[in-house]
């Protein structure tokens, strides 16, 4: 218990979101003055749930931005209209707040856009309920929503307009600097570290710049930093192969001139670029040297022309929804046990005759934001604390009955604080948003009273409740139940791609339209996913589910290095005597993972292109038949 009071005061220095902080502030001060200079705050209350939507908008492309406000700011429309209609009938009410929780996390998740999840999609449904009962005016009120969107998407545009190259530009430096790091240590623990950190920013460098096409495609710019992204990904891969051929330092010129490389990009280093000039014996690190000797090319390149061999994937909306509807699913498991754990805390708010029931579902929706049963607990813990002393703030505002520019700019204030804050730490978080919510709760009932005090309380601590029961009873440890079969999906996919790459009946289609890479992406994110959300389970053995780590690990180092290997394609052929050796080596592999099943390591033939796979996968076996042995002794 110690420990999730320790956690509950934890913060988090480098979250601070002052810039995100201060344009929620701008907006919700244009929607609510706005509609006080006009005469009709009650309207501006409604318009600035639309503000909600700029609160979704933490990182990525501009254009992406962009595209995320306007589709959030019409759903969060959707979601007041829909509260307005079914308020008069309480369980269709109640199973409509539950599908909103349930899609809205479902889709937030499948596309790994951090921040809130659905809890201000049911926030918005929910203020219904405390708004006059009038359905033939649900129309009015969702439109009031779209215009607070708009002029979230117009603060979001005019942000775009004076940065809006910093996203990509910076994702692309930042796989320059990790490579620094890395050839600059290129042994043991930090070697290891630093080979996580240049895969992660390579993921997101791919995800900024694709979303990013569609805003300054054939931009010159823009072309060079995908080419900078395609070197870096030859790089990184060069690393791995000298990596897997034994080497342990590298020439200090190599990470010396990477750190040319990004500096250059950032704009910091205006000096002449002095070529490594590597003059041993040494081929591989003569082809690394060239490598990074051209790119500096072509960071000073003035006529550039677009690299028709670098190659990107277009964001398949459809194909990512479907590959997350699968019965393995983390992400379709906790939606669904979201949207239940929902439904029944409407049900009991209902049921048991509470004057404010929005209360409930909404603190037992941000008690679900935790991602485990442990997370789930702090949460809790952080809800109730965090609200019990901001209850006290909103005692002290609300005892002076403010007037109405006072109301405005307490929220615009509030609601700033609460999203600078919101990452640094929850529970602070809470004592902002709870004044801010009590705030525009009398604003739209006309009731400045104390009153409301101890029956939110009350509801907190009772939508929190609800929460941790119905994690407790659907979620269960089902992470950590499912973690091996995840890992398996991901390690036959791999085989796959590994036997179209060297067998002699191979067949070449284009990176970009290939399914199965892009199921082992998605199959690689549930792993981790699944990794994370099982290591805080309750009733876990942590040692047992850290013991997979290295091995998720160097699965997810295996299918960047296939994955590259399946875009140069003409790989050499290997024999079927060969070939069988490696997918056996595989099967074993999902066996032993799955089953627990003993077997002898194979040694594997050796390949004459992409060596690393080799070195990779012989590493696998190493690390499957030590680690779990030890994880079930």
């Amino acid at each position: 218990m110690k420990k999730y009071f320790e956690e509950t005061f934890k913060v988090n220095k480098k979250n601070l979101a002052t810039k995100k902080a201060l344009m929620q502030a701008i907006i919700v001060f244009i929607i609510l003055s706005s509609s006080v200079l006009f005469g009709r705050f009650d309207l501006g209350l409604t318009a600035v749930l639309g503000s909600f939507s700029n609160i979704y908008v933490i990182n990525g492309s501009y254009p992406s931005r962009i595209r995320k406000v306007i589709v959030v700011s019409v759903m969060l429309s959707i979601c007041l209209m829909l509260g307005t209609l079914t308020i008069t009938v309480p369980f269709l009410y109640a199973l409509i707040l539950g599908l909103i929780g349930m899609i809205a996390h479902f889709v937030l998740k499948a596309f790994q856009i951090p921040g809130p999840s659905s809890l201000f999609f049911v926030l918005t449904y929910s203020v219904a309920s405390i708004m006059p009962i009038m359905p033939e005016d649900f129309l009015n009120r969702g439109l009031l929503v779209l215009c607070g969107g708009l002029v979230s998407t117009i603060v979001v545009i005019v942000d775009a307009i004076f940065n809006h190259k910093k996203p990509e530009t910076e994702s692309v430096l930042n796989i320059f600097k990790n490579l620094a790091h890395l050839t600059k240590n290129f042994s043991g623990k930090t070697f290891d570290d630093a080979r996580s950190d240049t895969l992660n920013s390579i993921h997101h460098a791919t995800n900024t710049l694709t979303t990013a096409n569609t805003f300054w495609n054939k931009n010159k710019d823009y072309n060079r930093l995908l080419q900078l992204k395609g070197r870096a990904e030859a790089i990184w891969s060069s690393c791995l192969e000298l990596s897997s051929k034994g080497y342990k330092v590298l020439p200090i010129e190599i990470s010396e001139s990477l750190k040319y490389i990004y500096k250059r990009i950032e704009g910091t280093e205006t000096s002449d670029y002095l070529p490594i000039d590597y003059t041993g014996e040494d081929i591989y690190i003569s082809e690394l040297a060239d490598l990074i000797n051209n790119t500096v090319k072509l960071l000073n390149e003035s006529d550039l022309q677009l690299d028709k061999q670098i190659s990107y994937r277009k964001p398949m909306y459809s194909r990512i929804i479907k590959e997350n509807l699968s019965k393995d699913s983390l992400v379709l498991m906790s939606s669904m046990q979201y949207g239940i754990i929902l439904f029944a805390s409407v049900i009991i708010a209902f049921g048991m005759g509470f004057e404010r029931a929005y209360w409930i579902p909404m603190s037992c929706c941000s008690v679900l934001l935790g991602s485990s049963s442990l997370s789930t607990i702090q949460r809790a813990l952080q809800r109730t604390v965090g609200t019990i002393i901001g209850m006290l703030v909103a005692v002290l505002i609300l005892v002076f009955e403010p007037n109405t520019w006072t109301i405005v700019i307490l929220m615009a204030i509030l609601m700033g604080t609460a999203e600078l804050l919101i990452a640094f730490n929850y529970t602070i978080a809470v004592m902002f948003i709870t004044p801010n919510v009590l705030l525009m709760s009398a604003a739209i009932t006309k009731h400045f009273d104390t009153y409301l005090v101890v029956p939110r309380i009350t509801d907190v601590i009772i939508g929190s409740v609800i929460g941790l029961i119905g994690v407790l009873i659907v979620g269960r440890n089902q992470a950590s139940k499912k973690l091996p079969k995840t890992i398996n999906n991901t390690l036959r996919l791999q085989a796959n791609i590994l036997h179209t790459l060297f067998s002699s009946n191979k067949y070449q289609h284009n990176i970009a339209d290939s399914t199965i890479i892009r199921e082992m992406h998605t199959e690689i994110m549930n792993t981790k996913a699944m990794y994370q959300a099982a290591l805080n389970e309750m009733d876990n053995n942590v040692k047992k589910v850290e013991y997979l780590y290295p091995i998720i690990f160097t699965v997810e180092q295996l299918a960047f290095t296939l994955e590259r290997a399946y875009e140069k394609g003409n790989i050499s052929t290997l024999s079927d005597q060969s070939i069988g050796l490696y997918l056996t080596t595989y099967e074993n592999i999902c066996k032993k993972v799955v089953f627990n099943t003993s077997y002898e390591p194979i040694e594997l033939p050796q390949l004459k292109e992409f060596t690393s796979i080799r070195t990779e996968l012989m590493k696998l076996q190493s690390l499957s038949s030590n680690k779990l042995d030890k994880k079930t002794s």
